[in-house]
């Protein structure tokens, strides 16, 4: 794992606790972009079709893509200080994103494990994280908005 080009991230990755807290987090704003758009099939009567399907998976990667690229931060990760970067000092890809999307459903599928991973990881890498090539990194913790400054 190559250093984050960041000088100021720290070189520990998250917890697991950060990261599933980060995870519901995001979940939340997914299932809200989700009604979004099914509202529109739901107000046609238009049911569970392949196209409908098709643009629930298009949603959700086009989602964590868009953080991910511009910034890697998704909220969740930004509200629980951590950011995604490549293991190649490079932009993450929608490739390595595509990546990491799937290697969390299976590792959800497999009930955590993929995430249970980093316990016994030398690295604290998850299934996500090795099948993109990518891994979690804190960012620096945010002064406090009203924190008094120093004379």
């Amino acid at each position: 794992m190559s250093a984050d080009h960041n000088p100021e991230a720290s070189p520990y990755p998250p917890s697991l606790m950060r990261r599933l807290a980060a995870i519901l987090y995001d979940g939340l704003q997914v299932i809200a972009v989700l009604m979004l758009v099914t509202l529109p099939f739901a107000l046609l009567d238009l049911g569970q079709t392949p196209f409908h399907q098709s643009a629930l998976v298009l949603t959700i990667f086009a989602f964590f893509a868009k953080f991910w690229r511009h910034g890697g931060q998704t909220l969740g990760m930004k509200s629980w200080d951590m950011r995604l970067v490549s293991d190649f000092d490079r932009p993450v890809t929608l490739m390595q994103c595509l990546l990491r999307l799937i290697g969390a459903t299976v590792s959800f599928l497999c009930f955590g494990a993929g995430y249970l991973w980093m316990l016994v990881d030398k690295d604290k890498r998850t299934w996500p994280d090795k099948f993109s090539d990518t891994h979690l990194v804190m960012t620096p913790k945010r002064e406090k908005l009203f924190a008094k400054k120093k004379p």
